[in-house]
């Protein structure tokens, strides 16, 4: 089962003379970069088929430091280098220069080196990768877990104001015909309000303010945004997706009803959904 992750986290491994390092941070992808020896690069295909099993999201920095070494040899290109001091030769003949050629310059052509192949075991470099990575996945999931909780917490924040909201509403339509009189014969100034056409208006005014389909949606979206946490699976873009149905509810019933109080609800909701946002963007 693979339990819910953060994509932050940080794991350590060694075996034999191999220590690695890896660090991970958000990325809507996975995004691999490894820095390691040079006698490690024919590795690094076989290094990121590992990590792709193991890490579905994130920026994945892979250190590999060089190890102590005695059996490194320094090859010479002997034959290059030959063709070297010909050609300097033939430039100090040809342009009379009176400088010797000595050592110094052809130390300084980086090309006449070569650092012979070292015998490096393979088995100890897996082994400290493997360490690091379960060292990673440890630290991904408990930061994960603290991740979830609050997120959870927040949802039921969520569930509260849109309770609140449901509430205001009722009471907005309960009071609405009434409301709607003590306005008109303001604006009337004592003339007979037409009760019939009292009635009229005030079923246009709730039906326009009615949020009851926004509010059945935005429950199932909560719903489901509680079972998919509770799955254990990689749910970041799975949330985020919610969180977008979520907000455009949310704003519907903003712009639906006028009401101060639901008004005030509908920014909390908009705010928790924010920092849910947040943290979602961090889960794998």
């Amino acid at each position: 089962m693979i339990l819910t992750q953060s994509m932050t986290g940080y794991g350590k491994g060694s075996s034999g003379n191999f220590k690695v390092e890896i660090r991970s941070s958000n990325h809507k992808n996975l995004d691999v970069h490894i820095n390691m020896p040079y006698y490690l690069f024919s590795y690094e295909p076989e290094i990121k088929k590992i990590i792709k099993k193991k890490i579905e999201r994130g920026h994945i920095e892979i250190l590999v430091p060089k190890q102590e070494m005695d059996n490194i040899k320094l090859k010479v290109n002997k034959s290059l280098a030959r063709e070297y001091y010909n050609a300097f030769a033939s430039l100090k003949d040809e342009l009379s220069l009176s400088d010797n050629i000595g050592i110094n310059m052809l130390a300084s052509q980086r090309d006449l080196f070569i650092l012979d192949e070292p015998q490096i075991d393979v088995a100890d470099f897996y082994k400290a990768l493997e360490a690091a990575l379960e060292e990673l996945s440890r630290t991904r999931i408990e930061e994960g877990k603290n991740l979830i909780h609050d997120i959870s917490e927040r949802i039921v924040f969520i569930k509260e104001y849109i309770a609140n909201i449901e509430q205001k509403r009722a009471e907005f339509a309960a009071s609405a015909r009434e409301k709607l009189r003590e306005k008109l014969k303001e604006f009337l100034d004592g003339v007979q309000v037409d009760e019939t056409r009292l009635i009229q208006e005030t079923a246009i005014m709730i039906e326009k303010s009615d949020i009851t389909e926004e509010i059945v949606r935005m429950n199932s979206h909560l719903n489901h945004f509680t079972d998919v946490l509770k799955s254990n699976d990689s749910v970041g873009k799975k949330m985020d997706f919610i969180i977008q149905e979520l907000r455009r509810e949310i704003n519907t019933i903003g712009s639906k009803v006028q009401n101060f109080e639901i008004a005030n609800n509908v920014v909390e909701v908009k705010h928790e959904l924010e920092k849910i946002r947040e943290q979602v963007q961090n889960l794998q």
